[in-house]
């Protein structure tokens, strides 16, 4: 398996994917860094529900379509290369797949982990007077990982079975679109019927806005442990059923 796994960062090493993550994070930490410099003092002790709120809502929107260029550079070597089949002769078929979905799985990693030092640091510069809840930090870790992770299956399977990129491109970015629009749906079955629903079907903190005053205050709510469960079941079939279809394509 290490060797395997040291082929995938060869044939990755010159794809640009670390620019291309660090490119969307920036987008995200300017965004953030926006919201962030007009709220007053007094709200000061909402700051963590804030990053909780804000920084989903943005990976919404911006992480399906990352997640689909990650994916296609990923299976570019295999895909426009035409190597799928010498490469199988020399690793199982199985084992490519697996391979494509860890190498992912560690750079969404190291993403979620650079959006968490982001929020450590955010509190620090706008100095949030309430403490954080330990339980929090691990349910947005849980909402933006698992659900990236699951949509990355999808998107791999996609970029194998499609030489020309543009449709898993296409889907990243409906994605996108669906995701957003899935944040002023009413909570119920319709979101759970879109993997990218998933960002605001888990998200724990709630806001209300005051007209009068433009005042938005956020306020804590039960993470959905029944939409996560369902989450994970859908990340096992996804996989299951990708890596079988994989196996059963033509090369």
């Amino acid at each position: 398996m290490w060797k395997e796994w040291k082929t995938e960062w060869i044939k990755v090493k010159y794809r640009g994917i670390g620019w291309m993550l660090l490119a969307f994070l920036a987008l995200i930490v300017l965004w953030t860094l926006w919201v962030m410099g007009d709220i007053p003092k007094e709200q000061a002790a909402d700051g963590f529900r804030m990053m909780f709120f804000q920084i989903p809502m943005m990976d919404t929107i911006l992480m399906p379509a990352m997640i689909a260029m990650l994916a296609s550079r990923l299976c570019d070597a295999e895909v426009k290369s035409s190597t799928m089949k010498l490469l199988c002769t020399m690793e199982e078929k199985g084992r490519l797949f697996d391979m494509k979905v860890l190498t992912g799985a560690f750079y969404l990693a190291l993403f979620v982990a650079a959006e968490t030092v982001f929020i450590f640091i955010q509190s620090k510069i706008s100095s949030f007077t309430s403490p954080l809840d330990p339980a929090q930090l691990l349910y947005f870790i849980a909402q933006v990982y698992i659900v990236s992770l699951a949509i990355l299956i999808f998107q791999v399977v996609l970029s194998f079975f499609f030489e020309n990129q543009i449709l898993p491109l296409a889907a990243g970015i409906f994605g996108s679109f669906v995701g957003l629009f899935s944040w002023f749906f009413r909570d119920g079955i319709l979101k759970k019927c879109f993997l990218w629903g998933y960002y605001s079907e888990l998200c724990f903190i709630r806001n209300v806005w005051d007209p009068d005053t433009r005042i938005v205050t956020y306020y804590d709510a039960p993470f959905d442990v029944l939409s996560f469960c369902l989450l994970l079941g859908l990340l096992a079939v996804g996989y299951g059923t990708g890596k079988v279809l994989f196996l059963r394509k033509e090369i």
